[in-house]
């Protein structure tokens, strides 16, 4: 193999090796992702008069089972280009996700009642999302934008959930 094969070689897995970091920030996807999973739960759980023994229960199950699963849906979809970095990337991703998410359970497990928890989880949910925006998003603009998209999805799930109970509640 010729010098101008290997260097071509070499820049390509530089780039693969690049291309695989960029695509996914681990810190950012356990917040974002353990953050409206939690919020949008805790509203749902507060919507439908949820007692807190039953939402810990669910909580911890999605503890159990979320972060292991995302996790591993990420290094399954990484894995064919580099299996060293799909693994890093799933222990990552693995602990970011599980450490929000205890952190949610513990916030629930302390508090008195659901919607407690609910307006708690929201400020610190809102104080990790804008840790990790400012850290990856330099557009002052855009960390607005994507604030908004997660407080609409967590805000919709509330919605649904009210009318679910509303219309449901006695049918059920």
């Amino acid at each position: 193999m010729s010098s101008d094969e290997t260097t071509i070689l070499d820049n390509e897995e530089s780039v693969n090796k690049e291309s695989a970091k960029s695509l996914l920030n681990s810190e950012g996807f356990g917040i974002s992702n353990g953050v409206s999973t939690i919020l949008a739960l805790l509203a749902g759980f507060y919507a439908t008069k949820t007692p807190k023994f039953t939402a810990l229960g669910a909580l911890l199950s999605l503890l159990l089972t979320d972060p292991i699963n995302d996790s591993f849906s990420i290094y399954v979809s990484m894995k064919h280009n580099n299996s060293e970095i799909a693994y890093n990337k799933f222990l990552e991703t693995f602990l970011s996700q599980v450490s929000i998410q205890f952190l949610f359970l513990v916030v629930l497990f302390y508090s008195s009642n659901v919607y407690n928890a609910f307006i708690t989880s929201c400020v610190i949910g809102l104080g990790l999302l804008l840790y990790d925006y400012n850290k990856r998003f330099k557009n002052k603009k855009e960390i607005a934008k994507e604030l908004s998209k997660i407080l609409t999805l967590i805000f919709i799930t509330f919605v649904i959930n009210t009318l679910f109970y509303k219309y449901y509640h006695n049918k059920l």
